[in-house]
């Protein structure tokens, strides 16, 4: 394959022009048009027309591209496309905008997409954009025309491969508009939802300048539908076309663990009206949280042994296990390969390898040590609405796992579609075969792509690296509640104090591979079924709940009541020989939290136990008694 791994690329955001006067427009539906010049390399068509192997386009309608992977090796494919002239001599300012898709893979060489500007015929050119690149999707791109108001100007885009083989470049909707004097549009509130109770939240947000004139001032406002806070925000130099972040020097402040809605709008861009206030307003919500509850940071890795590159993943998670591991959850979701799971693969829907999907938030991410990091230390900072918890008891005679999920809630929240699944995971995994290969293109490398960790120091090692001296760590074995969760488990509207439970079950298989109990571990994550974002998530290691060879698994002969409890419990148990009794009582983390030792009893009794003294939340109650063991899920409220 040409590659297995996906850049890290800076996205380009839309760029809106409404109700102004289109100076120049072509979609290439038609092809490309009589006016255009157009270097041999360049043609239009469909993305299924256009595409190759390794530069699959998404589709966008009928538009005109280049593209170099189809060229094959040692094919040109540098060229121009050129619009016809455009006259700029009857207004104040103007705006290019258009679609591109530009991957800047640099396979082999610097490929490059450029758009230039000429105004004396094309005979000199004058760079103004030169992509970034983002896979598997087109941009929105603007630019500036106001240098170049009163002339009329060409426009070129153009493509070159780095003189070898690479992917390719591609254009559509190209749009000359002129601008109004002042227009001003509000992007996003980049304030985010959950807040602890009586501090202050800053208004935060990004605005861009859509009009001709240099934004020298403007007037941001907010309200919470009771009070509205204005603020003049001066001494700004925000260009057409540029972003500004800002903050509100007012904050809001949460005093309920409620959701508030926040309106939040600009107005009165450099002391004049705003010729298009319809883009002007932007609505959020902040909730108030009783306390934080511990965040943990889920990355999803997709690798696979095929994966030349791939080693730079197996290093990566080892890092992150090793330095952040309170709060980083890793689970390896493995690609045609013999530790592969159909449905989790097709879920995380990575088109380069390795690659990865932090929180389902950060999409497709690329792999190594310090991007992980990044991917962290940003979304660690989210506040989640929701404390999980999770045990796995496992019985070892009927190879059984029940995996205990709960999800307590911090606010009041209305409205949401939060699910649940459980990931089963293994660690030290092994196996014969070549499906337990790792390929390794950092074998035998130059000292420049060192690679050390996992195990491994992976350029002294052979490629591939033979299934005897590779061990897998967080494999992901089974996807419970299906890659998206379970939806109807969580009800749409909580308050803060809420606690949801429910318990999947799981069979640890023996083939076609038996699953090493002692390396499992189970992992609950919370989503939000409308955005795909994980909330949040938490883990804990198989808990082996009865011993074959002593205790008898005995649930039927105890009852716990009042489940859910506020207080008081009563434990009934029904004895057809004395034994002694002693109760463990264990949180969602697997921690003892309470015991008592009940002494020795026969037949029927009902041993009393302060429930009281344990915080709300769900518990496992293992209840001892003689050679008999009975584990109850007792929910204090």
């Amino acid at each position: 394959m040409k590659r297995c791994f996906t850049l890290l690329l800076a996205l380009f955001l839309g760029y809106g022009l409404n109700a102004q006067n289109v100076l120049f427009t072509e979609d290439f539906e038609g092809g490309i048009p009589d006016g255009w010049t157009a270097d041999t390399p360049w043609r239009s068509g469909t993305a299924n027309s256009l595409s190759s192997q390794y530069f699959s386009i998404p589709a966008h309608s009928t538009f005109v591209g280049v593209n170099d992977d189809a060229a094959g090796q040692g094919v040109s494919s540098n060229g121009m496309l050129v619009t016809p002239p455009i006259d700029l001599s009857e207004v104040a300012g103007a705006g290019l905008t258009f679609e591109g898709y530009f991957i800047n893979g640099d396979y082999q060489g610097n490929e490059t997409a450029k758009v230039l500007l000429s105004s004396d015929g094309g005979a000199t050119w004058t760079e103004k954009i030169s992509l970034t690149g983002v896979e598997d999707e087109w941009q929105s791109l603007f630019l500036s025309l106001g240098e170049y108001t009163g002339d009329t100007v060409w426009v070129a885009f153009e493509y070159r491969d780095g003189g070898s083989w690479n992917y390719g470049f591609c254009v559509d909707d190209v749009k000359v508009t002129a601008l109004p004097g002042h227009e001003v549009r509000l992007l996003d509130i980049t304030t985010l939802r959950y807040h602890e109770l009586n501090s202050d939240i800053a208004i935060k947000g990004t605005f861009r300048n859509l009009g001709a004139e240099t934004l020298t001032s403007l007037t941001v406002n907010w309200s919470d539908g009771v009070e509205t806070y204005s603020e003049e925000i001066t001494g700004l130099n925000v260009a057409t076309g540029e972003d500004y972040n800002f903050t509100h020097g007012t904050p809001f402040v949460a005093s309920e663990a409620i959701t508030y809605d926040i309106d939040v709008w600009v107005s009165d861009p450099n002391g004049e009206t705003d010729e298009d206030d319809s883009n002007n307003m932007a609505s959020a919500k902040i909730s108030g949280v009783t306390f934080v509850p511990e965040k943990k940071v889920v990355i999803e890795e997709g690798t696979g042994g095929w994966c030349g590159w791939c080693p730079r993943g197996h290093v990566a998670m080892e890092y992150m296990r090793d330095n952040y591991p309170e709060t980083f959850i890793g689970i390896a979701v493995h690609n045609r390969d013999a530790m592969a799971v159909g449905p989790y693969d097709n879920g995380v829907n990575l088109s380069g390898y390795p690659g990865c999907n932090a929180d389902r938030l950060i999409l497709g991410g690329s792999v190594s040590n310090g991007l992980f990091v990044e991917y962290h230390d940003e979304l660690i900072k989210r506040i989640s609405p929701i404390k999980p918890g999770v045990e796995a008891l496992y019985n070892p005679e009927t190879r059984l796992a029940e995996i205990n999920v709960s999800a307590e809630f911090v606010t009041k929240l209305d409205d949401i579609n939060y699910r649940l699944c459980a990931v089963i995971v293994e660690d030290s995994v092994t196996g014969t075969g070549s499906g337990y290969n790792q390929v390794n293109y950092y074998s035998y490398q130059s000292n420049n792509l060192p690679l050390v960790g996992a195990g491994h120091d992976w350029q002294a090692e052979p490629d591939p690296v033979p299934a005897s001296d590779m061990v897998y760590m967080d494999v992901g074995r089974a996807l419970l509640g299906g890659y998206n969760g379970l939806a109807g488990i969580i009800p749409s509207s909580v308050v803060a104090g809420d606690v949801i439970t429910h318990t999947f079950e799981y069979t640890v298989p023996v083939v076609p591979v038996s699953y090493d109990p002692d390396h499992l571990r189970a992992v609950v994550l919370v989503l939000d079924g409308s955005t795909g974002e994980i909330l949040n998530a938490e883990q804990a290691d198989f808990e082996f709940v009865i011993s074959s060879s002593k205790e008898q698994f005995a649930n039927e002969l105890v009852d716990i009541f009042p489940n859910p409890t506020r207080g008081e419990l009563s434990i009934n148990v029904r004895l057809d020989e004395a034994a002694d009794i002693q109760l463990q009582v264990y949180n969602m983390l697997g921690q003892q939290v309470a015991g008592q030792y009940f002494g020795r009893h026969n037949g029927s009794a009902t041993l009393p136990f302060d429930g009281a003294q344990l915080a709300p939340g769900a518990y496992t109650f293992h209840l001892s008694m003689g050679d008999k063991v009975a584990v109850k899920r007792v929910i204090v409220e």
